[in-house]
Formats: structure tokens, sequence, C-alpha cells
């Protein structure tokens, strides 16, 4: 189906603000132009942004899409591109230093899919993603800003893998957060792996549609265990995980990108 010219003329302008404001670290006011009607909409912006942007997509973060939209949307929920630059590796009980923007950041615990080059090869790590954007109430404005705005990602930390994650028998498992020493989310996983597996599934669906490649070592960040946690630059993170481990982040200002 073609696009018609305005709503594509509208997509190259929202997709140009938003990318300017990463690449200067800039805080927009509000949302740059009148919100598209629908998720494929916002998804052709997304698109438009991830062809503009410095980097190659290293992996997908996967999140949802909040109940309250859920009777005008059929989707629960979204995704958005994780760029290589943004991505590292942590051990256990290591600092990270992670840029996030003035507008919006949160710290997010996530179990991360690594793809394989079949699905029987993908393995499995503890991780966290960053979730930030120059757009402040990014997430109060709804689930449209946030795939437009590269599904509101600031970057993942991919932790130890969990060995023979297949066939681990784990009744419950204990995921805590905490930033700047206060416990903000625990969550209780007592189906693991279930949910992160679809997360998966539907990031391979939603891949299938937009002709987007999935190569081996793309990783997947399959959704907030015990919540979105809005932090800032300057505050400190540990996300639990149980068993697997604890990984540490700090969160420092984002730089203009030259």
């Amino acid at each position: 189906m073609a696009i018609p010219d305005g709503v594509r003329e509208a997509s190259l302008s929202i997709s140009d603000i938003l990318v300017r404001a990463r690449r200067e670290a800039k805080t927009l006011e509000g949302f740059p132009g009148d919100l598209p009607e629908t998720l494929e909409d916002a998804y052709a912006v997304q698109n438009q942004s991830r062809r503009a942007w410095h980097d190659e997509v290293g992996g997908w973060k996967v999140g949802g899409v909040p109940a309250a939209y859920l009777d005008r949307f059929d989707s629960k929920r979204l995704v958005g591109p994780i760029f290589r630059q943004n991505i590292v590796r942590a051990e256990v009980d290591e600092r990270q230093s992670m840029p996030v923007y003035d507008g919006f950041a949160a710290v997010e615990g996530e179990l991360v899919f690594c793809l394989g080059s079949v699905s029987a090869e993908d393995r499995l790590h503890i991780g966290v993603e960053i979730a930030s954007s120059p757009l402040p109430a990014i997430n109060d404005i709804g689930p449209i800003a946030v795939i437009c705005d590269f599904g509101n990602n600031g970057g993942l930390i991919v932790g130890p893998e969990i060995e023979d994650w297949r066939t681990l028998q784990i009744s419950e498992l204990d995921v805590v957060t905490e930033i700047d020493g206060v416990v903000c989310g625990k969550s209780n996983i007592s189906d693991f792996p279930t949910d992160a597996l679809e997360a998966l599934s539907f990031l391979r669906a939603h891949a299938a549609r937009h002709d987007i490649a999935l190569p081996a070592g793309t990783f997947i960040s399959t959704g907030a265990i015990t919540g979105v946690h809005e932090a800032r630059a300057g505050s400190t993170s540990q996300v639990s995980f149980g068993r697997f481990g604890s990984l540490q982040i700090e969160l420092i200002p984002a730089k203009p990108i030259i």
C-alpha cells in the first residue's frame, strides 16, 4: 500500500527531530508534531530513524503496551532497536557506566536472548535495559511515542549466560531492582522462561513483517521483569537475579555525538 505524501512527510519530520535530539543530547519540550495514528505509522518513523542513525543495530528490545491502550491497539507488545555501541557485556557485580538523556531514563531488569544460527542455538543471559529518551514523559504520551523514539531504548547490559536454560528446573526466581540503595521493584518468576520466549516469538514475527534481518549474535531484551523504574544521571542501580547474580549500573549524562 502506498504511503500518502502527507504521512510520509510527517514521518520524516518527526524522525529528523528525534534523531537530532539524540545526537545533540538535547531535551525536547514535547512530542515533535502530531502523534502518528497507528502503530504501523509509528514504526515507519522508527524505521526511518534507524536508517538515519550512525550505528548498526546489534539487538532489539521488546516492551509492553500499557493496558490502558489495549482497547485501541491490537498488540500488547512493541519493539525498538538497540544499537551496537550501546550494548555492553558485564560480569556479576561489575559496575557499568551507562549514558542517559535528561528527558527520561529508567532501569529495567530483563532476560536477554543471544540468537544463534538456528533457534536451538539461542542462548539466554541476565541483563538490564537502560530506557532513555530526550522526550520527557515519553511513557505517559503512550506507545506511539515510545515506538517512534527507538522504543525508548538507551542501551543494554548483557550479563552472564544462564547455562542449560532450556532444561533448568526453576520453580521460582526472585528479581529485585534497587536504585540509589532503595528497593524499587521485586518480582517472582514462576514460569521461567515462558514470558521471555513469547517476547522472542513476537520479535521474530515483527522482524518478518518489516524485512528485518536477525543474524546470529543479535541480542533480544524481552521485557521489564520488576517494572520500569525511573532514574537520572548520577544514580546507581543494582538488579539481582537470585542464583544467577547481580548487575551493577551507574547512570551518567549522555554526551552529544560529534
